[in-house]
């Protein structure tokens, strides 16, 4: 967990730590068990000193994908807030009907620049949009067990073929400028409803309401909406830092809608703890449940995967999805990673990681998948960006029930000597990653970043399609906080 101030108002942010790593050797996504990992702590970074402990063997050459067909047509931008400045954004389709979204944001027009999660729902396909805060008392962000807490932030949405809405946060208690306690929550909804939530409805997957050394950081939440014995369940993985010392990923499961949270289990294995960050979870079409962290070692980093085959009761043995890899390294005036972005195909139940990496002077967009539905063995890693110029960060995966798979990402190779100046390019597959559509600029006006800015740990894109009519909602910040961005849109149509 670390820290933005502004001269203008203190923001507080919970974050993933990213690395600068050396580049390696180019092998196949196998693990071997020598070599130590880094650790990641909230508030530094420092090596591991230990010794056997799980490493990358080394990174698979990656190519330039195929690109063939029309790109997306792309239509009006559209600005989902009114409230400045925000950053960090997330967004979903109701599964039901495709013209329902809902984004989320961390917003910092409250309190003297505390982060408040805001979220905006459109009932038209994205033409109009409607706005508010999480559930507030006396203008703070307060949960299910009566306590107030002074902000939130990861902010992540959720929607299940039931009309369930739910908006995963991490609320802060901050004393002297520092978290001192924080807590996972979730905050439910019936769609029908507006939807309108209410603080008796933001309940908790782990907390600690008192001041505490461990902390939960970067969740993230997926429903199960498959026809499986487990559809309706929703489900949560985050990461927990002990003592300022040691991490380790978490998993946890709701089958009553997000009122009762099961007790946590552990995903990754115990020798990998104090050195993984960044979790996605993502359900398969006959209720697989999947999730994907990024473990870092001291010679490069890893994506790994865990499947449970029982609505979430246990899960296998974590395996490698991607070979080796270089972090971002060109992030001079505001963070960026190399979190796994995950996605399920809900038709063909193929798996999907899609994550930016530096194998150069200039950064890549790469997408792999699993060689067979629901299989844990993945293809070497393919580059979707058609333009090296430039760097490209935090992308986004969602795959829609006809099977198209739809990706976006932030991409500065319209001003390549200047990592400030961004768009959000996209593309999509038809054939499972065969061939790519040429990339699709999706924001009208470009993203402007400074030094000392945030932009966010990630970005969102939801699939919805209109029968046979594939549609993609990127979901991006419009700039920095120095620059006041917000959360911003535009629909995306497969030609």
């Amino acid at each position: 967990m670390t820290r933005l101030t502004s001269c203008l108002f203190v923001v507080l942010i919970i974050v993933g730590i990213s690395f600068s790593v050396t580049a390696q050797a180019q092998t196949e996504s196998t693990l071997n068990r020598t070599a130590p990992i880094r650790t990641m702590v909230p508030h530094r970074n420092a090596l591991a000193g230990a010794t056997n402990q799980p490493t990358v063997a080394g990174q698979t050459e990656t190519f330039l994908g195929s690109f063939s067909g029309s790109p997306y047509m792309v239509g009006r931008t559209k600005t989902l807030t009114t409230t400045v400045p925000e950053g960090e954004e997330h967004i979903a389709a109701d599964p039901n009907n495709f013209k329902n979204l809902i984004g989320m944001i961390s917003d910092f027009s409250q309190n003297g620049g505390f982060n408040t999660s805001k979220f905006s729902v459109s009932k038209n396909g994205g033409t109009t949009w409607k706005e508010n805060f999480v559930p507030l008392s006396g203008g703070f962000p307060a949960t299910a067990d009566g306590h107030i807490w002074q902000a939130n932030s990861d902010p992540v949405v959720a929607i299940d073929k039931l009309g369930n809405v739910f908006l995963a946060n991490l609320y802060l208690q901050v004393s002297g400028g520092n978290v001192t306690n924080d807590g996972y929550y979730v905050c439910s909804a019936k769609l029908s409803s507006g939807p309108t939530f209410k603080q008796s409805g933001c309940h908790t997957v782990k907390t600690t309401l008192t001041s505490s050394p461990d902390l939960e950081d970067k969740e993230w939440i997926a429903v199960d909406n498959s026809t499986s014995r487990s559809s309706g369940n929703v489900y949560a993985s985050w990461t927990h830092f002990v003592d300022n010392t040691t991490n380790f990923i978490l998993f946890s499961r709701s089958t009553d809608h997000g009122v009762h949270w099961s007790k946590p289990i552990q995903i990754n294995p115990a020798s990998q703890n104090g050195g993984v960050q960044g979790s996605q979870v993502a359900v398969g079409p006959k209720g697989e449940v999947y999730v994907a962290y990024e473990v870092f070692f001291t010679s490069g980093s890893q994506h790994l995967v865990a499947k449970s085959t029982n609505g979430g009761g246990s899960f296998g043995t974590a395996v490698a999805m991607t070979p080796g890899f270089t972090d971002l390294t060109f992030c001079l005036d505001y963070r960026c990673n190399s979190f796994p972005a995950l996605a399920v195909n809900p038709k063909t139940g193929f798996i999907y990681d899609v994550y930016t990496d530096q194998p150069g002077t200039n950064s890549a967009t790469e997408f792999v998948r699993s060689k067979t539905a629901g299989g844990l063995t993945f293809t070497k890693p393919v580059k979707v960006n058609s333009s090296s110029q430039g760097q490209r960060l935090m992308p986004a995966v969602a795959a829609d029930a006809n099977g198209v798979v739809h990706m976006s990402w932030f991409d500065s190779r319209r001003s390549p000597s200047n990592p400030d100046l961004l768009d959000i390019f996209a593309t999509f597959t038809l054939n499972n990653g065969t061939s790519f559509a040429p990339n699709a600029r999706a924001n009208a006006k470009q993203i402007a970043a400074s030094s000392r800015d945030f932009i966010g740990d990630y970005s969102g894109i939801a699939a919805g399609p209109n029968g046979t009519t594939g549609l993609a909602h990127p979901v991006w910040t419009s700039g920095g906080l120095n620059e006041n961005g917000q959360m911003s849109s535009s629909t995306l149509t497969v030609p």
